[in-house]
């Protein structure tokens, strides 16, 4: 692993939290191997879970993977439910198709379908254009009624569409808050928040949002984006735009915003923005030996805090090398592993795509959980 001096962020600490500590190391539940893990807490109280590649409990490979979660770390039930047959992704080699986006609003589930965008014009090799994995954009909002079991809304794989949510949203994140989207704070109104990074999947800019009715979901007409000013360094009215295309940053950190999340914590009152990013932007204009000389040596996370989903954010914790000498990203917080006074809480978290396949057990691609503890200012 490279050696490098820590960065210097532009947000302030937080002056309600003072700090994350891990309780324990990182641990790999038995038996899974596929990423992402975006999450949905469902009116049945189970956790559902967005995974990508991979394969899970010797079941078949696929792109696409929905998990089951029951209980409380560590004591956890995780089962697959789905790998999504009804979503197959189009022939061209330009669209490469995964789900993330999860939501559960009462009894209904949604996973979105999006691409990376590979264009073929870059003349780049498959494993550089998997290393940037530019965004492309939302083909489709998928969702269930029987918990995930079946899809409707899967998007033709034949038709080149528009897409759904463009570019700025392909990396979507619903806001996570109580089963099945109850326990929203009044000021937020009967809206589900989702977020996203911009650019590509770990070295996006900016953290932008966007609100729909719950009961409008599908309709993309009901969709607003956060067109206000101060992109999260300070308080700002909460504007909001018809136009995907005016949507306004909540949070800039340019070439180091990776896949974001967002959670509300009730017990301090407070949401967690969290994001990891390779130490290095990936960008198309990087020669494939600079590539493999210093991409994928160090992650970094951040975690920040604020009242409300455009900020303004203090910082809680940055960690410049993030798990060491694994490549993690994707870090999420689960509302439903959060203690009552939202002090202590797990971060699931995926890593090592395309690494130390020579040792298997040694690889962190697989559904990572670690516990944390949050210190508050005032607690010291």
């Amino acid at each position: 692993m490279t050696t490098a001096t820590m960065r210097t962020l532009r947000y302030p600490p937080s002056t309600i939290v003072a700090g994350l500590e891990w309780l324990a190391p990182a641990r790999k539940h038995p038996g899974t191997g596929s990423d992402m893990h975006w999450h949905a807490w469902g009116d049945d109280d189970a956790l559902y879970f967005v995974d990508d590649d991979g394969k899970n409990f010797d079941l078949p490979w696929n792109f696409a993977h929905l998990l089951r979660a029951t209980g409380m770390p560590p004591d956890v039930h995780l089962e697959e439910v789905s790998a999504f047959p009804e979503l197959v992704r189009p022939a061209s080699a330009k669209f490469r198709r995964y789900v993330d986006g999860a939501l559960a609003v009462g009894s209904r589930l949604y996973v979105a379908a999006y691409d990376y965008d590979d264009d073929e014009a870059t003349a780049r090799p498959f494993w550089f254009l998997d290393a940037v994995s530019r965004h492309g954009g939302v083909a489709s909002l998928m969702y269930s009624d029987d918990y995930g079991r079946t899809f409707q809304n899967a998007p033709d794989p034949a038709v080149e569409a528009p897409y759904f949510l463009g570019p700025n949203f392909a990396g979507l994140a619903f806001v996570g808050f109580g089963p099945g989207y109850t326990g929203v704070p009044a000021f937020l109104g009967d809206h589900v928040y989702a977020i996203s990074n911009d650019v590509n999947w770990e070295s996006g800019s900016h953290v932008r949002l966007a609100r729909v009715p719950k009961n409008r979901v599908l309709d993309r007409a009901a969709w607003e984006f956060y067109a206000g000013e101060a992109d999260g360094l300070g308080e700002a009215d909460a504007v909001w735009s018809a136009d995907e295309s005016a949507a306004a940053p909540v949070l800039s950190d340019p070439g180091h915003v990776g896949h974001p999340t967002m959670t509300w914590n009730p017990g301090l009152g407070r949401f967690l923005l969290a994001f990891g990013s390779d130490a290095v932007p990936h960008t198309f204009d990087t020669t494939e030996e600079i590539v493999r000389a210093t991409w994928h040596q160090r992650r970094e996370l951040c975690l920040y805090e604020g009242p409300t989903p455009w900020g303004p954010w203090g910082l809680v914790h940055y960690e410049h090398a993030w798990e060491g000498d694994h490549v993690a990203y994707l870090p999420q917080i689960p509302p439903k592993w959060l203690s009552a006074d939202g002090r202590a809480g797990w971060l699931v978290f995926s890593g090592d795509y395309g690494h130390y396949v020579e040792d298997p057990d040694h690889s962190f691609y697989a559904f990572m959980t670690r516990p944390f503890r949050l210190r508050l200012v005032s607690a010291g």
